[in-house]
This record gives C-alpha cells, structure tokens and sequence, in this order.
C-alpha cells in the first residue's frame, strides 16, 4: 500500500514537473514570439521611416537637380538684378546659352545675356547645391574697361525659397524661362529688328 501511495506520489510529481516544463516552454514561446514580433515592427517602423527620410531627401535633391539652366539662369537673374532681367525679358531680348571657353574664367558657365557690354552677362555654375556667380560690375566711377568680374555664391535651396516656393512664383519663374532664347538666335532677332 506504501508502495503504491509512493508510486502515485511519484508519477504524480512527475507529471507536475511536465508540466510545469511545458508552461515553461510555452512561456518561453510566448515570450519569444512577443519579442520577435515587437523587433519585426520595430525594424519594420525603422524601414518605413528610412524610407520617408530617403524620398524626401531624394525630393529636394531632384528639385535642385532637375533645374534646367534656363530656370536656374532665372533664378540667378531674378538674385542678381531682378528690374534688368524683367526688362529684357519683357521686350523680347533676353537670351541664354554657355561660355565656350573665350573668356577663361568663366569657361564652361551658363549665362543669361540681354548682349551688348560685358555688364549685359550674369555668369552661373552649379556644382551641387552651391551656385558660382559672376559678372562684370564697374565699381564708382569706373569705366568699363576697369571693371572687374565679381564672384558671388550663394545655394540652390536659397533661391528656390526666395523665388520658388508658392504656385505663382514657380509660374513666374517658369514664363520667364521659357521666354529665354538660345543666344544663338541674336543675329537673327537684330536683322529682323532693323
């Protein structure tokens, strides 16, 4: 009778130690489970906000980058002597195009020009988001064979937030870009003037 009532004990204590061994394994799944799936989300909210982080630096970029040089020459233009630009635009004479290399401090530069003197030139290179400017500006009373090319710069993200943030500055900046002609057209533009 001992023997049996130890028997019973026995297997019972066994049983209690299963299953307490399979709470704790079940506990520990459970446990397991939570945390991984508390990692996945985290990992998963990392990514998505890496991701924003990544398209709104891409945005900002492209806008910087997918300016063409008649609408970076505008930006520049409207920076440097807004009524001037306006004005030649205005009457139809206003033109862009890039320094070939005759002029060797600004070899390889856009320009935008209304032609004539070399004070009729606004000089501009992008390299990232800085933007080189240069231009002959007479100094007092200076003529103009004494004046000198000025160097200024200044950031793409600065003048898009000065001249291209809301609707109808980017339609402005825009018409007059598009308003631009290639400087080969001058000639053509002072025959059919004369």
């Amino acid at each position: 009778m001992i023997k049996k009532k130890i028997l019973i004990a026995a297997m019972s204590l066994t049983a209690l130690a299963l299953a307490g061994c399979g709470n704790s394994q079940s506990n520990n799944q459970a446990k397991s489970s939570t945390s991984s799936s508390q990692s996945s989300v985290t990992a998963q909210q990392s990514f998505s906000s890496n991701k924003a982080q990544e398209q709104s630096s891409s945005t900002s970029t492209a806008s910087e980058s997918n300016l063409s040089p008649q609408q970076l020459g505008t930006l520049v233009a409207l920076y440097q002597d807004p009524d001037w630009f306006k004005s030649g635009v205005s009457d139809g004479f206003m033109y862009y195009g890039i320094e070939d290399g005759s002029g060797k401090e600004v070899a390889g530069y856009n320009f935008v020009t209304e032609n004539g003197d070399p004070t009729s030139y606004i000089y501009f290179k992008q390299n990232g988001e800085d933007v080189t400017i240069k231009q002959v500006i007479p100094e007092g009373d200076e003529i103009m064979a004494e004046a000198s090319l000025h160097t200024k710069h200044i950031t793409v993200s600065r003048l898009l937030s000065d001249y291209y943030v809301n609707q109808s500055q980017k339609d402005e900046v825009n018409g007059y870009a598009d308003q631009l002609k290639p400087e080969s057209q001058y000639q053509s533009d002072m025959e059919n003037k004369n």
